[in-house]
């Protein structure tokens, strides 16, 4: 780690000057976004990249996190909870935790196919659960929230999208950190194990089962600390943010970055959200463009952009 430092350090240096570069409204809206699909893309690649577990629900754990997120932030606006928005990304956190490990005590009991039809499944469930039971999902118009209400953090209320950036970068930091010590960890290790040889990890003794398990329920916890940010950043959430367009968004993101790479998604996140926000302002057709540029990626660097640099 010793050896990382100054890479570290001159990740959080990059956080604190970039809105002093990018110092427009768009500039500072593009890259609120890229702190919250950071994140939710880097706990993607824990699951495919790191474990080798092909998800097409991963957006389950992101959306729940940010339903609970919103009613927190409403919780707060009616004086039922005095909790400073800071700790929002917990609460998001925790409820992506929680559904990952129920969905994930039978779900990765299987690998392969049969684990990415299940994810499949398990998402087209929750997103028809949303839609009825419209009270606490909103139904199709949503819900919303307020990020202004409780108690101010030093003298900050988060009025300004500038503020909520630097909310979003410490999380940003604090995510990317805790799950770059993940790899570095036994399980972590191990998970590359399973994901390259199950038969002889299950030979020497180890569950893959277990392994599997765990790398599961981390993604899910910062995929909920992801969708935390994006309740804060947006103030609403809707059923979208729970669907497969949503897990084939982040899919998107960690294949095109590089798979396998800790900064792959790092570097997909920040391509397609640029994407996002400067081509849809100027062409209707930017979804080709991306799906253009994703078969360009498969055929000419199947190991993504951080495998070609």
């Amino acid at each position: 780690m010793k050896k990382q430092l100054p890479v570290w350090l001159g990740f959080a240096l990059a956080l604190v000057f970039l809105p002093s570069i990018f110092d427009s409204v768009l500039g500072i809206s593009i890259l609120n976004q890229m702190t919250i699909w950071i994140i939710f893309a880097l706990s993607y690649n824990m699951l495919l990249g790191q474990g080798g577990m092909l998800s097409f629900g991963h957006a389950v754990y992101f959306g729940l996190g940010g339903f609970m997120s919103v009613h927190a932030l409403n919780l707060i606006a009616d004086e039922v909870l005095v909790f400073s928005i800071t700790l929002i990304p917990l609460v998001g956190g925790a409820v992506g935790l929680v559904a990952a490990i129920f969905i994930g005590s039978f779900s990765t009991r299987k690998s392969g196919t049969v684990f990415a039809m299940i994810s499949l499944g398990i998402g087209e469930l929750i997103v028809a659960s949303s839609l009825i039971f419209a009270d606490f999902f909103g139904g199709e118009a949503g819900v919303t929230g307020d990020r202004t209400y409780g108690p101010p953090f030093f003298g900050i209320e988060f009025l300004q999208d500038a503020e909520v950036y630097y909310l979003g970068a410490f999380w940003l930091f604090v995510a990317t950190l805790f799950m770059y010590l993940f790899t570095q960890t036994p399980a972590g290790r191990m998970a590359n194990a399973v994901r390259d040889n199950p038969e002889r990890a299950e030979f020497i003794g180890y569950s893959t089962r277990r392994v599997r398990f765990i790398s599961f329920c981390a993604a899910g916890l910062f995929a909920g600390i992801a969708g935390g940010l994006f309740a804060i950043n947006y103030e609403f959430i809707t059923e979208e943010n729970l669907n497969a367009l949503t897990s084939g968004r982040v899919l998107l993101m960690a294949y095109i970055g590089g798979l396998g790479f800790f900064i792959g998604p790092i570097v997909g996140a920040v391509i397609l959200t640029l994407m996002n926000s400067l081509l849809s302002n100027y062409s209707e057709m930017w979804m080709l463009y991306l799906g253009i540029m994703f078969l360009l990626t498969v055929i000419f660097l199947p190991r993504g952009f951080a495998g070609f640099i």
